[in-house]
């Protein structure tokens, strides 16, 4: 096997991973391994900035999870402010749908969001760019597909966008380079995976949440589509 997970659990035993909103009601698709074994599970915008999630759905095959936010309760104000944000500033493009209805194409750009090492360089969103290298992941698997966007640990579960702000995929792993320095004595660059869009869309009509087509067709600046992860995108911390 000579692909890894990027998510692992730190030696404090709290792993961070992504994911996004997937509906206004606080619905959050994210990567299975990201929240497997987690006795607490929290979303936000920073690690200081959290609040609970409950695990609704999680299919092992295809390594994807659905969460949804926790009922409010007793919460601080802060807490209450967060979850009003999260919830209400994706609503209008969750109206609109999130996932574009094609898969992706050999060689289209695309942008990667997320939150790599968790708070370890820095607390916020962080994006990158890249293309599709390949349509079909790690031994051929046709539900993933190739990219060279960089990800690293913590990025499992963020959104791929295309050029129209379209969410295409969900980051899910990397070749794991020591594996291929003792197999083939080189050094892999920029085998990185993602599920494919069609892939998260069954998933959500088998759990009950079927979802509209993006109907996003203007090309823009990457400046745009980062505003838009940003408003999407949160951290997943996993307590163990």
């Amino acid at each position: 096997k000579e692909s890894q997970r990027i998510n692992k659990p730190s030696r404090k035993k709290e792993g961070t991973g992504s994911g996004f909103f997937i509906s206004k009601e606080g619905h959050i698709i994210t990567n299975q391994h990201v929240i497997e074994d987690c006795k607490k599970i929290t979303v936000g915008d920073n690690s200081n900035n959290q609040v609970a999630a409950d695990v609704l759905e999680i299919e092992e095959s295809n390594d994807l999870a659905l969460l949804k936010i926790s009922l409010l309760g007793k919460k601080s104000i802060e807490k209450k402010s967060l979850v009003y944000k999260l919830s209400n500033i994706v609503a209008p493009f969750a109206d609109d749908g999130l996932m574009r209805s094609e898969d992706v194409k050999l060689g289209e750009e695309v942008m990667v969001a997320g939150f790599p090492y968790g708070y370890a360089v820095s607390d916020g969103i962080k994006v990158t760019g890249g293309m599709v290298s390949a349509d079909r992941g790690q031994n051929n698997d046709r539900g993933q597909f190739q990219m060279d966007a960089a990800v690293q640990s913590g990025s499992s579960g963020g959104p791929v966008y295309d050029m129209k702000g379209n969410i295409v995929g969900v980051v899910v792993s990397q070749l794991d380079k020591f594996n291929i320095i003792k197999d083939r004595d080189n050094i892999p660059e920029n085998y990185n995976f993602g599920i494919k869009a069609s892939i998260v869309k069954k998933f959500l009509s088998a759990s009950g949440l079927p979802t509209k087509s993006s109907s996003r067709s203007k090309t823009m600046p990457r400046t745009e589509i980062a505003a838009i992860a940003r408003s999407q995108t949160v951290m997943v911390m996993c307590a163990q």
